[in-house]
């Protein structure tokens, strides 16, 4: 029955957000969440729909298989391919990346280089992946992104030679409409409730990002909670004005809508869900309980997905995901109804999630505790000095502040490496990086850092700007703890 269902959502191809598409698939999921659920929400949310339409790529007279990068422009260039950034200005680039993570920053150096546009390939799949100029890991609005990206094959990536031709055209609709589909599943304790979520936004055919995560929503029902199964739209695309934190954007809103979040005493998100191991990745506090379940679980916060919109808003939040995958934003992301692995792996998520929703929900604040003393060391004193005091309430158990600490996770990226890594009270740690990188750190909600010269009065005066800067952030960390605090004074 779980195969049945994705196949019959992976049918309708690629969804991308706000599409004339994703109305049916929003259908077929609201068809088969009625069968298990007491009450089924349908929340419209305006997002950003980017569509290719037509592109030609071609060198030399010989035409290539290609595809653009969301969110390439509409336009038509001719121009020399070069492989060098020194070479790049009025020309074409082509890049070999190792990992898709590593498109933003090679697409920034295009732009900030002069290259009229960008030819990126990985391996032998397409693939897509969004591109950005600006501050990454910022929710502001953005430019768009000023040159075209497109990916080729690595097979074709040695014949991309001389002059090539780039005629795109695509369509951007600012004001398009995505659907959230929310099912409830009611319980003795309403007031306590259990989000269950995936997406169903995907590019290709997306069965293990995420359509198969969709598919397994209905099985799950709690004896103890009220239980929302939630398919988000938005997760991969969506995010309007052009904002470098384009992911995630359908459940950030969705969660900005609800009045009250307090009852929201978890969140379990599946994303990428495949053959290989099953990975979760959780807050500090949730660590020990899911243990007594499964066995793999790291205390870090995953930001490349919808759970991480669940943590910013202070909610303790499960990430369930199959790492690595190697079909992640690929056309071979299908899955074989055969392959014993992922079965196997459909046993163990179902197992789990209903285990750990029918029984008590327990918080271990030690945990917590634990990760504040590690990275004490790292932090201003005057921040110290407040975080014993926000340890103390914690040691009489107190949920309250354990979910307000949570809002103070962010993210960090180094430009020199493909992923954000997130950190509590991660502004402080990320400036105190970009006072000796080498390359430009951007911070969550804050913008980037760049130290762009290198001789004695430049570094003695960089360093003072960093100084200036950490010491403001430092004062507004410490105008919210003293607000926290206050409530129990």
């Amino acid at each position: 029955m779980i195969l049945e269902r994705l196949k019959a959502l992976s049918k309708y191809g690629e969804i991308i957000s706000g599409s004339r598409t994703e109305i049916k698939i929003r259908d077929e999921i609201k068809k088969f969440l009625e069968d298990v659920c007491d009450e089924i929400r349908i929340t419209p949310i305006r997002t950003l729909n980017w569509e290719q339409r037509e592109l030609i790529f071609e060198c030399n007279g010989k035409r290539f298989n290609a595809i653009s990068l969301p969110y390439s422009l509409s336009i038509d260039i001719e121009a020399q391919v070069v492989g060098e950034f020194d070479e790049c200005k009025n020309n074409v680039i082509k890049i070999k990346v190792n990992d898709l993570y590593e498109i933003n920053k090679y697409y920034i150096r295009s732009v900030d280089s002069g290259c009229f546009g960008v030819i990126f390939t990985l391996d032998d799949k397409m693939r897509k992946f969004i591109i950005k100029y600006g501050d990454l890991l910022s929710y502001k609005p953005n430019p768009p992104p000023p040159i075209p990206a497109i990916y080729v094959k690595a097979s074709d990536f040695p014949y991309i030679t001389g002059k090539c031709r780039i005629l795109l055209k695509t369509s951007i609709n600012p004001y398009a409409t995505g659907y959230i589909i929310e099912g409830i599943v009611n319980s003795r304790n309403e007031n306590k409730a259990i989000h269950i979520t995936a997406h169903h936004d995907h590019w290709f055919y997306g069965e293990r990002d995420d359509l198969l995560a969709v598919a397994l929503l209905p099985e799950f029902a709690s004896n103890l909670y009220e239980i929302h199964l939630i398919s988000f739209t938005a997760e991969e695309s969506g995010a309007i004005n052009f904002s470098t934190f384009s992911w995630s954007y359908g459940s950030r809103t969705f969660l900005q809508k609800i009045i009250n979040l307090d009852n929201i005493i978890l969140n379990i998100n599946l994303d990428n869900i495949g053959e290989n191991n099953i990975v979760i990745k959780t807050v500090p506090s949730m660590v020990t309980n899911i243990r007594k379940f499964y066995d793999n679980v790291i205390s870090i916060p995953e930001i490349y997905t919808d759970s991480y919109s669940y943590v910013k808003k202070g909610i303790p939040s499960i990430n369930i995901e199959s790492a690595p995958n190697p079909h992640y934003h690929s056309e071979s992301d299908i899955i074989e109804a055969k392959d014993d692995r992922i079965i196997n792996n459909i046993k163990i998520t179902i197992n789990l999630i209903n285990r750990i929703i029918n029984n008590n929900i327990e918080f271990n604040v030690k945990e917590m505790e634990e990760y504040l003393k590690n990275i004490m060391y790292n932090l201003p004193l005057s921040l110290k000095t407040y975080l014993i005091n926000i340890t103390d309430k914690l040691n009489q158990n107190d949920i309250y502040i354990l979910r307000e600490l949570f809002k103070f996770y962010g993210g960090i990226i180094s430009l020199d490496k493909p992923y954000a890594n997130v950190k509590l009270f991660h502004k402080i740690i990320g400036i105190e990086e970009a006072r000796s990188a080498s390359s430009k750190i951007c911070i969550e909600d804050l913008g980037c850092l760049e130290k762009v010269k290198d001789y004695e009065e430049y570094n003695r005066y960089y360093s003072y700007y960093i100084s200036e800067l950490k010491e403001q952030i430092t004062n507004d960390y410490l105008d919210k703890l003293y607000l926290l605090l206050k409530k129990f004074l």
